[in-house]
């Protein structure tokens, strides 16, 4: 896989999650409406465990499968990808189904058991479809990601929410006649509408893809070094590879749920009343979190880009190709992060009011907040190129670590005047020792060294003039114009323009490597 191929993959998942999270936004918004809020509390009960159910074949599969499918291709083993992938795929299907039929049947002991409202049994019933095909979603994407193609994961993604909100919606339309829990649960249905339309274009795909572009791309396969594997070392090396990266998603999930524990009662002890702690936490996990995470994405997809990558040149041994690789990554990881985090420090109250509307509240937690964004973002890269050079466990051990220090930093700190900056500040030290353990890693696995003058200081640089701008920008605007919002969308466009402008006068890209490189 080249530079070019890993970046374009890497763009095409992140602007399909951009895309997946608008679309998410936009569902909310008219359900709200249509079931008010006890019908959104009806569709929202069963989605924790259906996430928790989930997890596994969500956030540990795709990778493994991609994996060990770009190892075969690295051997020019079509044969032996492709049975790894029916192989993953007969696995996941076992699980969805297993899972499906938990929810269907066991809807009643559920409700009993969680002492739940009788109603949330149609949501029950209207996701318990959705786990057997996002099941088979996930073979298909690990699959597609494993031959580097993201086209199909990425149409899959935004056909799959698209069928959720309008059959999810439309279907709520019809029912509420009927009552507010058959409106939640036809609005669950949508999940399950959009995973069984997801199923369908990745089906379709696969076949286009065995039919023509595959059978021109890759050459037969070579008999010589094919390695036939048994179905159980499969399995087995499958599930060795899955499980740490799923236990990773699994603590990220209870680092959250501590925070939901120990923020409130860490400050109920500071003298904080119960209205002012859900409204602190409120903006922290409401807003601050909410608009970290959009820059994120792009983290997230090349993280999914560059494990295919990395263990096929890990494969091959071929040392000079893996580190080009993951010195393109981190450059272009920082060259997104570094302005995406200046940004949300430097706007942040404007940001909030332009998307909220209620003033600068929550403002100040987004700025200090910003900072994990370079944080996660290069942790996570560094941890998914160690998981591709079948480091798997460390990238979890770095993270256990992480999660300590963010509980101990937080305990203490949320007590002292900074209260939710408190939590806030444990979440930035626990991200940046991940950073650090990862970075290390890495170092000591193949001796890589971060390039300081592109990948470091030519982005700092730029940040700066983007900061100028925005400092210069932003006030003018807001004299001329008199209206906040448009100032502030208007010094977004111009930081922007600076900073990508500053980018390419100093040569941090080279633009022959990452637009005309070849495979």
């Amino acid at each position: 896989m080249s530079n070019k191929k890993l970046l374009k993959g890497a763009f095409i998942l992140a602007l399909a999650g951009l895309a997946a999270k608008f679309l998410g936004v936009f569902f909310k918004i008219p359900l709200q409406r249509l079931i008010g809020d006890e019908g959104m509390g009806l569709f929202g009960l069963p989605y924790p465990l259906y996430t928790l159910m989930l997890s596994i074949s969500i956030t540990g599969f795709p990778a493994a499968i991609s994996k060990l499918i770009s190892e075969r291709l690295a051997y020019e083993d079509i044969e032996g990808a492709n049975r790894i992938f029916k192989i993953s795929l007969a696995m996941l299907m076992l699980i969805g189904l297993f899972s499906s039929a938990f929810l269907f049947f066991g809807a009643e002991y559920i409700i009993a058991l969680l002492n739940w409202p009788q109603d949330a049994y149609y949501s029950i019933l209207g996701l318990s479809i959705a786990p057997l095909f996002v099941s088979i979603m996930s073979a298909f994407r690990g699959y597609f990601q494993g031959m580097q193609f993201m086209g199909p994961t990425a149409i899959s993604q935004i056909v799959e929410q698209v069928g959720r909100v309008v059959i999810g919606v439309g279907l709520s339309y019809y029912t509420i006649s009927m009552g507010i829990g058959y409106a939640a649960g036809a609005a669950s249905f949508g999940a399950s509408a959009g995973a069984i339309l997801g199923v369908v274009v990745l089906v379709i795909y696969y076949f286009l893809f065995n039919q023509g572009p595959r059978r021109i791309y890759f050459k037969p396969t070579n008999k010589d070094i094919q390695q036939k594997m048994s179905s159980w070392e499969v399995v087995r090396e499958i599930i060795w590879f899955a499980i740490p990266i799923s236990i990773g998603g699994v603590l990220s999930s209870i680092m959250t749920l501590i925070d939901a524990v120990m923020v409130p009662s860490r400050l109920i002890q500071g003298g904080y009343s119960s209205a002012e702690i859900t409204v602190l936490y409120g903006q922290l996990t409401g807003k601050a979190v909410t608009l970290v995470n959009v820059p994120l994405t792009f983290s997230i997809a090349m993280a999914a880009s560059i494990i295919p990558a990395i263990a096929e040149s890990y494969s091959k041994n071929n040392s000079y190709e893996l580190k080009h690789k993951i010195k393109s990554a981190m450059k272009t990881t920082i060259i997104i992060a570094l302005p995406a985090a200046a940004g949300l420090y430097l706007l942040a109250p404007q940001i909030i009011g332009l998307l909220w509307g209620q003033g600068e509240a929550g403002g100040h937690i987004l700025r200090i907040l910003s900072f994990n964004v370079i944080f996660i973002s290069i942790g996570q890269i560094l941890g998914s190129i160690l998981q591709g050079m079948n480091r798997v466990y460390i990238p979890l051990r770095s993270l256990l670590i992480g999660a300590i220090i963010k509980v101990v930093v937080s305990y203490y700190l949320l007590m002292s005047s900074l209260n939710i900056l408190g939590a806030v500040m444990g979440s930035i030290a626990g991200y940046c020792v991940v950073m650090v353990l990862n970075y290390i890693e890495v170092k000591k696995t193949i001796g890589f060294k971060i390039e300081i003058k592109n990948s470091i200081l030519k982005p700092i640089m730029a940040t700066i003039f983007m900061t100028l701008a925005i400092y210069y920008i932003h006030p003018w605007m807001q004299t001329r114009l008199q209206s906040e919002n448009i100032a502030t969308l208007i010094s977004v466009a111009a930081a922007m323009i600076v900073y990508f402008l500053t980018i390419y006068i100093s040569k941090a890209v080279d633009l022959k490597e990452s637009i005309i490189g070849k495979r």
